[in-house]
């Protein structure tokens, strides 16, 4: 159970690392302060690269999506998670 005054914190950002350069120094400071820090990564953050998204390297989206858990570690966050949409073509992507 939360205490009465700790902060939950989602964050949201389409790619790996968005959340990172956006508002890391604010994600370390809440998640210092006692908050509870979320992230949500909706993007692959790689198979824009490509022409065909199946044709993209699954190794490197899975590396990408190990380093911005390690960061978002580092910063404080208690848990990372991914939606895997297709690289900057969420419009794609059905309601």
């Amino acid at each position: 159970m939360l205490g009465e005054n700790k902060k939950r914190i989602l964050v949201v950002a389409a790619h790996p690392d968005d959340e990172i350069l956006g508002c890391g120094g604010t994600i370390a400071r809440f998640a210092a302060e006692g908050a509870e820090v979320f992230t949500l990564i909706l993007g692959e953050g790689a198979t824009s690269r490509y022409d065909d998204r199946k044709s993209a390297n699954e190794g490197e989206v899975c590396s990408l999506q190990g380093q911005a858990i390690e960061v978002n570690k580092t910063l404080g966050v208690k848990d990372v998670f991914f939606e895997n949409f297709p690289d900057n073509r969420f419009d794609s992507v059905d309601l």
